[in-house]
């Protein structure tokens, strides 16, 4: 099935990124990238694919996984964080995007919709993509910054899971807008929460459990057609 068309546009689009948009996962190509300019170690990259991997069957500690993310990369300025995201979205995330992707969202938001990713994902890495997409707003787990630097996780929750209802929750009151006339977009077992509150809820390549729950509330389910980009190789550039 193709990208959905809605006969009444919804008000807000909350959209996961990573297997919802692309065919990976941002934080992964974003430490895949740090790896080969030398900022981290091999180490970082492999314990960031064990945990997409987690997050893939819907198990991931998210909080755990952030934690050590910023402690790998407090050292590294965020402007120069800022500057590699972008080449990070240049060269591997916009190849990955799902055919289709830009086009429906344009056709949302031309139709009045507010698109606004939501991810678990840092924002510096999903800057670049929202810009691109010319979304409204993006939703990511909040930080701290101090003297340019990330130094750890603001409060609230992580925008993951349960989270990222929460997070969605109070956009949409700060805005005035209803979930009821929303839609959201995600493909794992672990964004539940927030296709079950939205009035309108597409999953994206779901696997078995999703899957099955899409089918008894007569969710709309597609699966988009990966790209051709191939990630073989990557880790060892």
């Amino acid at each position: 099935m193709s990208w959905p068309t809605f006969d009444r546009p919804p008000v807000a689009a909350f959209v996961d990124v990573d297997g919802t948009l692309l065919a990976q996962t941002t934080t992964l190509l974003f430490a895949r990238i740090l790896r080969r300019r030398g900022l981290i170690k091999r180490s970082f990259v492999l314990r960031a694919l064990f945990h997409g991997l987690q997050h893939r069957f819907g198990r991931l500690d998210y909080g755990m996984l952030i934690a050590f993310g910023l402690k790998n990369i407090a050292r590294i300025p965020v402007v120069e964080l800022e500057r590699i995201a972008y080449d990070n979205f240049v060269e591997f995330v916009r190849p990955r995007l799902y055919e289709g992707v830009v086009e429906h969202l344009n056709q949302l938001r031309q139709s009045g919709t507010a698109v606004v990713l939501v991810s678990s994902s840092p924002g510096i890495v999903i800057e670049p993509l929202s810009l691109y997409l010319g979304c409204t707003d993006t939703i990511t787990t909040p930080v701290i910054i101090e003297r340019g630097r990330l130094v750890g996780i603001g409060s609230g929750p992580p925008c993951y899971g349960e989270g990222k209802l929460y997070w969605a929750e109070r956009w949409a009151e700060e805005h005035g807008i209803s979930m009821d006339d929303s839609v959201a977009y995600a493909d794992n077992w672990s964004d539940r929460a927030l296709l079950q509150r939205v009035g309108t809820a597409v999953v994206v390549h779901p696997h078995r459990k999703l899957q099955q729950m899409a089918k008894a509330r007569g969710w709309y389910i597609v699966c988009p057609r990966r790209p051709r980009a191939s990630v073989r190789g990557e880790l060892d550039r």
